[in-house]
């Protein structure tokens, strides 16, 4: 199973990634690749509290991936409250296991949301320390659903350099914003993710148990 390129900013869940790579969480099929530009460009009445949810999420990141006086382990307590706060984790880690998820008993379903979120927190924490002054610029939004607002904002390199896009679906539930995708570049990361770990269970026979295993071997 690849595991990805793309570092998730620590709680802000920002995202940065090498020139040509990146995976990680859910999204419908129209937005799995593509020019995700020309689904922002559309006319649309911009969402400016979406938008301020998404940049602050990228400051909290910058505040504790630029602190040097943070120990790794503070930076991984922080980056986990980030991802309580800011992401759908359940309704992330259901779509990430597709069409499985119906097969899944209740307890293999909270053993895999369990292990799924821990996976997030120990591939990406890894890669901390690969922030070196990157931000993250919030440019356009608009609604993409009754419920959901696609934020588009841009990666900007410390010292020049090619800008990334970053696409934000963020959905409103009980009066708060989640994040529920996000598509790099017009790549879906959920969806990569997904296709990632059906690979992991067609493999072991179509058992949802060899992913499990396979998750837990990533602690």
């Amino acid at each position: 199973m690849r595991l990805s390129s793309t570092l998730l900013m620590a709680g802000a869940a920002f995202f940065f990634m090498n020139a040509s790579s990146a995976h990680a969480f859910s999204t419908p099929d129209h937005y799995v690749r593509g020019d995700v530009s020309s689904i922002i460009s559309v006319s649309g009445t911009r969402d400016e509290s979406a938008e301020k949810f998404v940049t602050m999420m990228a400051s909290d990141a910058i505040t504790f991936l630029g602190d040097d006086s943070l120990s790794m382990e503070d930076k991984e307590q922080r980056f986990s409250k980030l991802l309580s706060r800011s992401f759908d984790m359940s309704t992330i880690g259901r779509f990430a296991l597709g069409k499985y998820w119906r097969q899944a008993s209740p307890e293999q379903r909270d053993d895999y949301q369990s292990l799924f979120r821990d996976m997030i927190i120990e591939v990406y924490s890894r890669r901390f320390s690969e922030y070196n002054g990157q931000e993250l610029k919030v440019r356009e939004s608009r609604a993409t659903g009754d419920n959901d607002v696609t934020v588009s904002s841009f990666i900007i390199p410390p010292n020049g350099g090619q800008e990334v896009q970053v696409d934000w679906r963020i959905r409103k539930k009980n009066g708060q914003y989640k994040v529920i995708d996000v598509v790099v570049e017009g790549v879906s990361m959920a969806l990569t993710q997904r296709s990632d770990f059906s690979s992991v269970i067609q493999r072991g026979g179509g058992d949802i148990s060899v992913l499990l295993n396979h998750l837990r071997k990533q602690k």
